[in-house]
């Protein structure tokens, strides 16, 4: 038997089968009908397909209503294959709503204000996953509210509205703060906090957004990939921006990164936290930090990495249950553990390896790598590959290589970012502090030293893609 979720996808593709529903025209007159015949005004917004699930999930929550839209379709489109099973499926989707009309239309009048305030950020915290990003603030109500939450939880919808009271004035805390006891109290949830803040109104580090992009390749050797988007938040909340099935070049997608940042701008105002690229493996040495992008609409373009903390992740491992355990091993032992000199390793001109076949083996016991002094390597770039390759099959979670180095990148890692390696701390901050390298060089002679660093920061539980299968559904 379907689920509410698979019912609802069910119906929306009915509805966008019908003429009559895809017309504008007729789309609006059916509105009016219903209204006329219900006395409800249904307001739907966005493209036709936000329209068709809106206009469901609203009827839905109006036993008296629905009905009266199956009678319509019939009347405009007759009793056709379309109209018996849109008929046969609204039964399965009902469920008492979670808020009584009059509920809902007071939170309505609070929030009518504040729809270009800055909601998404409690969105973003008060959501669990959700297979849509809302266009608009009525759109997230409709989302929160259909989310089901188990029986003594508080549910997403009051967790948001508490978080919007934390980011708002004293008088409209108070009646958010208000609202949400009381609906608490009549759904039997436990109570509700009433004072104190629950979400700062600039999130720490913590709860600052996450931006990741997947890269899949699309056909053997073919220069197309696969592209995913989502926002990350508070570690195990993950919103999909982007799931395509057309294959795109790199520079398609590098071209795209500034719509990403706004969206992630939208949820927190300072932008992501983190831009993590997640590549296979072929694609590891890809200089993503480079791509040109933006900080407004009308400014210069300047490379993500001065802009943002830019990691790379390996995707191909997620795949791989032998690796995996060992990746998910060495990242315990990077939090739990003291470390020793053999937990990182420093690979250079210096002490080369004879091949593969030595390179994984020394690999092994370390917890993080450092990849300098390539410039004096011949066939840099199949080299530093071979290294690379090596460590993520070792399962190491952090590795920092400089893709154009000498000599001197060789002593800047041994005594500014070995130790930085060494310590807890020091790892936490790596991604900031090449950030803060490359901002403070900017323009100086030797800003491209940093603009060539690159860093692999693969936290396996932050993350959208996990053994089994999404965390975010597409």
């Amino acid at each position: 038997m379907k689920g509410p979720d698979a019912v609802l996808d069910e119906l929306t593709r009915i509805l966008l089968r019908l003429d009559g529903f895809r017309d504008e025209r007729t789309r609006q007159v059916l509105l009016e009908e219903l209204a006329a015949e219900t006395g409800e005004q249904i307001e739907v917004g966005g493209d036709p397909l936000q329209q068709a699930r809106s206009l469901i999930r609203q009827c839905a929550r109006r036993p008296d209503v629905m009905p009266v839209l199956v009678d319509l379709l019939r009347d405009f489109h007759g009793d056709i294959a379309e109209t018996l099973r849109f008929r046969e499926l609204t039964p399965r989707l009902a469920s008492p709503p979670l808020l009584t009309g009059d509920e809902r239309d007071e939170l309505l009048s609070m929030l009518h204000p504040r729809e270009n305030d800055g909601w998404r950020g409690a969105y973003a915290w008060a959501a669990p996953l959700v297979p849509e990003r809302p266009d608009d603030l009525r759109h997230a109500l409709e989302l929160l509210e259909d989310l089901i939450s188990p029986s003594r939880d508080v549910p997403p919808l009051v967790r948001f509205v508490l978080a919007l009271a934390d980011r708002s004035a004293p008088h409209d805390r108070r009646r958010l703060r208000e609202w949400a006891g009381r609906v608490a109290e009549r759904l039997g949830v436990p109570a509700v906090r009433l004072t104190g803040p629950t979400v700062p109104d600039r999130p720490g580090p913590r709860e600052s957004v996450t931006l990741v992009l997947r890269l899949q390749p699309f056909l053997p050797r073919r220069p197309e990939y696969l592209l995913s988007v989502w926002l990350g938040h508070g570690g195990r909340q993950w919103m999909p921006l982007v799931h395509e099935d057309e294959p795109q070049r790199l520079d398609q997608i590098s071209a795209r990164i500034d719509d990403f940042l706004v969206t992630a701008r939208e949820y927190d105002r300072d932008g992501p936290s983190r831009i993590e690229f997640m590549l296979p493996r072929e694609l590891i040495n890809l200089p993503v930090e480079q791509w040109q992008v933006s900080e407004s609409a009308d400014g210069p373009e300047q490379p993500l990495g001065c802009l943002y903390p830019v990691v790379v992740r390996d995707q191909d491992r997620q795949r791989d249950p032998d690796v995996r355990r060992l990746w998910e091993a060495k990242w315990r032992r990077l939090r739990h553990e003291h470390l020793d000199a053999s937990s990182s390793l420093l690979l250079d001109a210096e002490h080369p390896a004879s091949g593969r076949h030595d390179l994984v083996p020394r690999m092994m016991p370390a917890l993080t790598v450092l990849v300098a002094g390539t410039a004096a390597w011949e066939d840099r770039g199949d080299t530093l590959q071979e290294h690379l390759e090596a460590a993520l099959e070792a399962g190491v979670p952090i590795m920092l290589w400089d893709r154009g180095g000498g000599s001197r990148s060789t002593r800047y890692f041994k005594e500014r970012l070995a130790p930085e390696l060494a310590d807890e701390g020091g790892r936490a901050r790596l991604p900031h502090t090449i950030l803060d390298f490359r901002r403070r060089s900017a323009g100086l002679e030797d800003a491209r030293r940093f603009a060539d660093l690159a860093l692999l920061w693969d936290d396996p539980e932050h993350s959208p893609v996990q053994a089994g299968g999404f965390h975010a559904p597409l």
